[in-house]
């Protein structure tokens, strides 16, 4: 009986031997899976498309590439200080480049106009002379989005008496509006652009018509962008640091940043309302992942598809790793 016994005994401190074997590789894998291993730099192997700028090039350049207002329709106010006539000549020369290019119009607003137009010298020394790039009309407000530059205001000033001869149609009102949607001064003496308006057969530029149709033909819309992206993997958890900039003409609204790991979604995070011209910078530490092994992390912005953009290829960034 006392063999019998003895021999229980031994199975049992096997068995109990066996489990505790079996929980300390149990407990030891899941520290392994779980506890931070050594850091690994991930390189960006995968990457959204690089940004391409397309500058729109004809004969009369634009100061700065892509200088457009975000909205068809703009708006202006004429100044009291302005004569009746020269109230009428700015009018005509809205009208006439709204007719030759067909998809802008312009309309009277009291407070806040995309444009304003003055007849006061007393305006030009309130205004820094930066703003003026040629002439007395310019762009006073620009904002460089990466794709475009982004007209917010501007201003035409037709303060005593411009240089240039009087026509029939308002040639110094016209000249001074197509500085305020970019154009520089042209070497052509027969162009409406040439810097010194010296006879009345001096033209409206169709290069010029054509380039402000083409930039106002495309649809405004914000464009995200990955501007920077660096990853870490820690064994199981990944630690990131994103900068996520607009390079669009809209602001975007309600920015989600999503991870994946092998395609399954690990993490969604609000970067929030990311203006045009504006960026956000994004760090993360400790996301964990999968597994130890996981070896392919995709960060992307609006998974969803609930933004509208130009370029929704820029909208993803890729790690790999061993």
């Amino acid at each position: 009986m006392r063999h019998i016994k003895s021999q229980g005994g031994v199975i049992l401190n096997i068995i109990l031997f066996l489990l505790l074997i079996m929980i300390l590789l149990i407990g030891g894998y899941f520290l392994y899976m779980n506890l931070p291993g050594k850091p690994q730099v991930l390189d960006v192997v995968t990457s959204s498309n690089q940004l391409e700028v397309s500058n729109l090039s004809y004969e009369v350049e634009q100061f700065y590439p892509n200088m457009k207002f975000n909205h068809n329709y703009i708006s202006y106010s004429i100044g009291s200080d302005c004569s009746e006539e020269e109230k009428n000549n700015m009018i005509e020369a809205f009208n006439e480049l709204q007719n030759k290019v067909g998809v802008i119009s312009f309309s009277p607003k009291a407070s806040e106009p995309d444009i304003e137009v003055s007849c006061s010298e007393s305006i030009k020394n309130s205004i820094e002379k930066e703003y003026f790039i040629a002439g007395e009309g310019g762009a006073k407000e620009i904002i460089q989005t990466g794709r475009y530059n982004v007209i917010t205001q501007g201003v035409i000033l037709l303060y005593g008496e411009k240089k240039g001869v009087k026509c029939d149609w308002p040639n110094v009102e016209l000249h001074e509006l197509l500085h305020v949607f970019g154009f520089a001064h042209s070497s052509d003496k027969n162009s409406l652009m040439y810097p010194y308006l010296e006879s009345c057969d001096q033209k409206l530029d169709e290069s010029i018509i054509n380039n402000i149709r083409e930039l106002y033909s495309k649809e405004n819309l914000a464009d995200l962008y990955f501007e920077n992206a660096t990853g870490v993997k820690k064994g199981r958890y990944f630690d990131f640091n994103v900068t996520v900039r607009n390079l669009g003409t809209l602001d975007a609204e309600s920015v989600y940043l999503s991870v994946f790991d092998d395609n399954d979604k690990m993490g969604n995070f609000n970067l929030k309302d990311i203006a045009f011209g504006a960026g956000v910078t994004y760090s993360v530490q400790n996301l964990k992942l999968n597994s130890r092994s996981s070896s392919d992390i995709k960060l992307v912005i609006d998974s969803e598809d609930l933004i509208k953009e130009i370029d929704k290829n820029n909208n993803f960034v890729e790690f790999k790793f061993e």
